[in-house]
């Protein structure tokens, strides 16, 4: 779906009262948990999104290349009741989670259009780390192709290794070497 020539011309006339925000919607095994950011909740006419107030943090969506898929980086605030310690601290509930991160483009306090997509990942990971001033959920959400973080026809990393055999080291310096992986040549022409 896509914006209409009507929203973009609105868009256009008020292109100084635009407020974008964020939406993150997360699939835990319990229920479907829609957070928005800001200090206002809003209803898509079918769900209620929840005021974020801060609880949710995304970092930056890294370009992927050919054969690898970043993940993306999301800090939860531990201070939550929507996002309680058994959400977390249970793995069966969390684990292979979907989280989608949008964009809302809004004209005083409306939505305009279709949400624009920025991410779709699954929980592979959560952290707490706690230090004297903040105490968080780090959540690293792998994206769609994370299963094609591979190298090039005749190239081999550590990485590769890892994913084979984690704990070998045989492969541990290769990315030191001049070519940045080891090379195998002649080994496909047989």
């Amino acid at each position: 779906m896509s914006f209409t020539p009507a929203q973009i011309a609105f868009l256009e006339a008020n292109r100084d009262a635009i407020e974008a925000r964020r939406s993150f919607e997360i699939g835990f095994a319990s229920g479907t948990l829609r957070l928005i950011e800001g200090s206002t909740p809003w209803h898509d006419g079918t769900h209620t999104w929840l005021a974020a107030h801060g609880v949710i943090e995304a970092s930056g969506i890294r370009a992927s290349g050919v054969m690898d898929a970043h993940p993306a980086k999301y800090r939860f605030g531990a201070v939550s009741r929507e996002l309680s310690l058994a959400h977390m601290n249970d793995e069966a509930e969390w684990r292979d989670a979907v989280i989608h991160q949008r964009l809302l483009l809004f004209v005083e306090g409306a939505a305009v259009g279709p949400a624009i997509h920025i991410h779709r990942g699954r929980i592979s990971d959560i952290r707490r780390p706690e230090t004297e001033t903040d105490d968080y959920f780090a959540i690293t959400a792998e994206g769609p192709f994370r299963d094609r973080n591979a190298t090039f026809l005749g190239k081999y990393t550590d990485r590769d290794q890892q994913m084979r055999t984690p704990g070998d080291r045989g492969c541990e310096y290769v990315a030191l070497y001049e070519t940045s992986g080891a090379e195998f040549t002649g080994w496909l022409q047989q």
